[in-house]
Formats: C-alpha cells, sequence, structure tokens
C-alpha cells in the first residue's frame, strides 16, 4: 500500500510541479530575507499561501486515496509517505 501511495502522490506532484515549485521557491525567499536580517511579512505570507495550496491538493488527494484502498490504512500509507517525500507540509489531521 506504501508503493501505491507514493506513485500516486508522485503522479500528483507532477501532474502539479508548477504549483510545487512555487512554494519551494517563495519559501527559500523568505527563509534567505529572514537570514540576511531583513524579514518581510508578505514574503512570508506568500510563503504560506503557497504551502496551504499544495497541502489542499495533498489533503483531497488523501481521502480520495484511502476511500479507493481502504480507509485508515490507507490514510496511514498516504500519510507516511508524504511525510517522507515532503516533510515540511502538514497534511495529518484531516
Amino acid at each position: 500500500m506504501i508503493s501505491l501511495a507514493a506513485s500516486s502522490i508522485r503522479e500528483y506532484a507532477g501532474k502539479h510541479a508548477a504549483l510545487f515549485e512555487r512554494a519551494e521557491r517563495l519559501q527559500e525567499k523568505a527563509d534567505r530575507l529572514e537570514k540576511a536580517g531583513t524579514p518581510s511579512e508578505s514574503a512570508a505570507n506568500r510563503a504560506e499561501r503557497a504551502r496551504k495550496e499544495v497541502e489542499a491538493g495533498l489533503r483531497a488527494l488523501r481521502a480520495s486515496f484511502a476511500s479507493s484502498v481502504g480507509g485508515s490504512a490507507g490514510e496511514r500509507a498516504f500519510d507516511h509517505e508524504v511525510e517522507r517525500l515532503y516533510p515540511t507540509l502538514g497534511v495529518r489531521g484531516q
């Protein structure tokens, strides 16, 4: 089931690569500004919104995956793979 979850997540990430890349790019920019001593609230807010878009898509995928492969066991497998592939995203606890 874990390999099915990984495949499903990778397929979704491939189809929505621009969204994932945008979230990563905006977070890197916010982090870079913070490290440089010039934190930007707007940069942090943009990064947060982009991350939430990715998370929302993954939550929807999680629900679909779990219903198609076996409920809570599917959720656990999906959560495991999201945490492994994207450790900074919060998808658990729907």
